[in-house]
């Protein structure tokens, strides 16, 4: 009998991280990859799903937020299934390891487990990005509301039966000695279905010494059934390991088809209507978080990513002897948010910008935080313009709303200048400007970045859809200089004789587009 409730409490912890058993669900291959889960479990397209990009200028912080209490997490003795499910590697937890405070109910563990990326250029592999930047790795120690549900499987769908404890990995210089025997033993399960057991654990050494930095909200599992019935606490201080052992997790265990395992993790999901709240007011500064070397890095292999996305290539001028011929009406149509969809500029000139106009047609619905633009070198949000409810400009990692108006559903043409002598930023709507703002005086846009429309360019390193754009734009154009208030107003014309930008030129600069952004044709005229 002791030996039924074993193997039936270690199929409980399986289910935790792999789903149900018998579907041959992946991550990237096949039939039923992370984008069809929905298709064959439902609750994967639902509204409180996980991970999510975590944008910490949105987050609310909560003084109230209690700490957390950990009992039962340090050096333990026994014996601890650790296993090779084919998706991840797990490691059973005693009953003896609770959260004792810090949730309105008491929680014991049940197992933890990893996730990580690895293929090809793909270095990071954290489930849950932080303003757009994906970790090295991620670490889940999964628990269940003991204090309401007698078990982990009549928790597993509540909307109150788990609490996921989430930590990140970042890649260091010096061996993590609290993680030696962990590596050490994944040769040991190498293969799919392969198993163990260790006889000492201490979980709290594995773990970041300051636990008082978190995030909070509410969410799903990462994989299938994808249950939305998860407490999540993601902490903002990551773990250290060595390159070396960074290599090691990313290349030693095999998945079901005996193919190295890696990118074991779910892309970031919409928040929707969902909070996130923090323990902590989280740095907002200029490299508060991101390590400049890592954003240059991944900025450089922009271009050169294998993705699995459709891509359409939007030509450039036809030579002739008349000159440059541009390509016109040109509309590109976003149908939903997307985290894959986006335009990439090809530019002509460099944006050493102290100052500039840009200006584009758009028609978009009644949603908030649509990306027109976003400009981006080595720092954040060099330029970013977004629409919707209202009207926002990021310059040099500052932000302001622009005074707006209209409400209308239908074309309008908006127009953005801000010259960087007294850091003025005017909007002007269907060629009437507002009050003028100040941000950035004195500041230049530097060169040497990458320009994408429809889309936030944290969405873009990282990978959400938060910010991404969804509607119709056109007659996207920016120049290194403020145009005159009647060369704003001839941008609201029909013909092709409107003065075009000299840094972004619509329908002469070559875009290719991604995720299925598509090309219509459509005279606009206000």
């Amino acid at each position: 009998m002791e030996l039924f409730v074993v193997l039936l409490y270690a199929g409980l912890v399986n289910f935790a991280s792999a789903g149900i058993d018998g579907e041959k669900w992946t991550y990237s291959e096949g039939e039923l990859d992370q984008k069809h889960w929905a298709e064959k479990f439902h609750v994967c397209g639902g509204n409180k799903q996980s991970p999510i990009d975590i944008q910490r200028r949105k987050v609310r912080y909560n003084p109230k937020m209690l700490q957390l209490e950990l009992t039962g997490y340090d050096d333990i003795s026994g014996s601890f299934h650790m296993k090779n499910n084919g998706h991840s590697v797990e490691i059973q937890l005693p009953q003896t390891m609770t959260i004792t405070k810090g949730f309105p109910d008491r929680y014991t563990a049940v197992q933890m487990h990893l996730h990580w990326g690895g293929w090809d250029l793909e270095a990071s592999g954290s489930e849950h990005t932080m303003d757009g930047i994906r970790y090295m790795a991620e670490l889940h120690v999964v628990h269940y509301n003991s204090q309401k549900y007698s078990s982990f499987l009549e928790a597993i769908d509540k909307p109150d039966g788990l609490a996921v404890l989430a930590f990140f990995y970042e890649d260091g210089h010096f061996e993590n000695t609290y993680y030696s025997d962990f590596f050490a033993n994944l040769a040991n399960i190498k293969y799919a279905g392969q198993a163990m057991n260790i006889t000492n654990l201490n979980v709290r050494s594995m773990l970041p010494e300051n636990l008082s930095h978190f995030f909070r909200y509410e969410g799903s599992l990462t994989t299938p059934p994808c249950h939305e019935s998860i407490l999540w606490t993601v902490f903002e201080t990551p773990i250290t390991l060595s390159h070396n052992q960074i290599r090691k997790l990313e290349s030693t265990l095999m998945d079901h088809e005996n193919k190295t395992l890696w990118n074991d993790y779910r892309m970031a999901q919409p928040l929707n209507d969902r909070v996130v709240e923090s323990s902590f007011l989280p740095r907002l500064g200029k490299g508060g978080f991101c390590r400049q070397e890592e954003i240059e890095a991944k900025l450089k292999r922009i271009e050169s990513l294998i993705v699995s996305l459709d891509r359409k290539t939007v030509p450039g001028p036809t030579s002739t002897r008349t000159g440059q011929q541009p390509l016109s009406p040109l509309v590109l149509y976003f149908p939903t948010k997307n985290l894959e969809s986006y335009a990439l500029v090809n530019l002509s000139h460099h944006m050493n910008l102290q100052s500039f106009t840009a200006c584009m047609n758009v028609r978009i619905p009644p949603i908030q935080d649509l990306t027109v633009l976003s400009y981006s070198t080595s720092h954040d949000n060099e330029l970013m313009i977004t629409l919707g409810s209202e009207v926002g400009l990021w310059i040099g990692d500052e932000f302001v709303n622009l005074p707006f108006e209209r409400q209308s559903h239908d074309w309008t043409n908006y127009c953005f200048t801000w010259a960087s002598h007294n850091g003025g930023a005017e909007l002007w709507v269907n060629g009437l400007v507002g009050e003028e703002r100040y941000i950035r005086r004195g500041y230049t846009i530097g060169a040497g970045g990458t320009l994408i429309l429809g889309k936030d360019q944290d969405g873009f390193l990282g990978i959400s859809d938060t910010d991404a754009f969804v509607g119709h734009m056109t007659d996207v154009n920016v120049w290194d200089y403020v145009l005159t208030a009647a060369d704003i107003g001839e941008q609201m014309l029909c013909d092709n004789g409107k003065v075009k930008g000299n840094v972004l030129s619509w329908g002469i600069n070559q875009l290719s587009l991604y995720g299925g952004v598509q090309l219509q044709a459509e005279q606009v005229c206000h």
